[in-house]
């Protein structure tokens, strides 16, 4: 994370959080360095398997709306309903117009039909980029798979769905 503030020389960024105060320490990073969305090369923001709060989703929404993120890794989280919520919380904003998105897995994180909605914010904000979208392992229901579709009715990039 400290090596953040010459984002601007870097072909890509990958950033592989093991902690929960690693979220909140590479933004700062970021805006402290003026990494601009322009400037800045791709972000693969891996928080795989670490327990995150709301608000440590509130911070990953806020890193999606003003950087460039092509993969978002954040399975096994244990997000919850309330977590999938603060993720898409910038998302929606009238300010981010589309997302570069083309991983997303948010695989086995208590999610149900409630939290899904959310995440469908984020398919519909990269439908033309998203190739790999993960939401296998949550609580959804057999519903949930005709509503996932139907989100993604306008993406004509996606490679791989995994719901099971």
């Amino acid at each position: 994370v400290t090596g953040l503030r010459h984002v601007e020389m870097c072909e890509s960024i990958h950033l592989k959080l093991t902690s929960r105060d690693d979220v909140v320490v590479a933004i700062k990073c970021l805006y402290e360095a003026k990494c601009k969305p322009s400037s800045a090369a791709p972000f693969t923001l891996d928080m795989r398997g670490n327990r995150v709060l709301a608000y440590d989703c509130l911070c990953v929404s806020y890193f999606l709306s003003c950087y460039p993120v092509s993969q978002l890794e954040m399975s096994v989280c244990r997000m919850g309903d309330k977590g999938a919520e603060m993720l898409v919380k910038h998302i929606s904003n009238e300010v981010t117009s589309s997302l570069l998105l083309e991983l997303v897995g948010l695989s086995w994180n208590d999610l149900t039909a409630v939290g899904m909605e959310d995440v469908m914010k984020i398919v519909r904000t990269s439908s033309a980029t998203l190739r790999v979208l993960d939401v296998s392992g949550n609580r959804t229901g057999d519903g949930m798979v005709s509503v996932i579709t139907e989100h993604l009715q306008h993406n004509n990039v996606l490679t791989k769905l995994d719901v099971g």
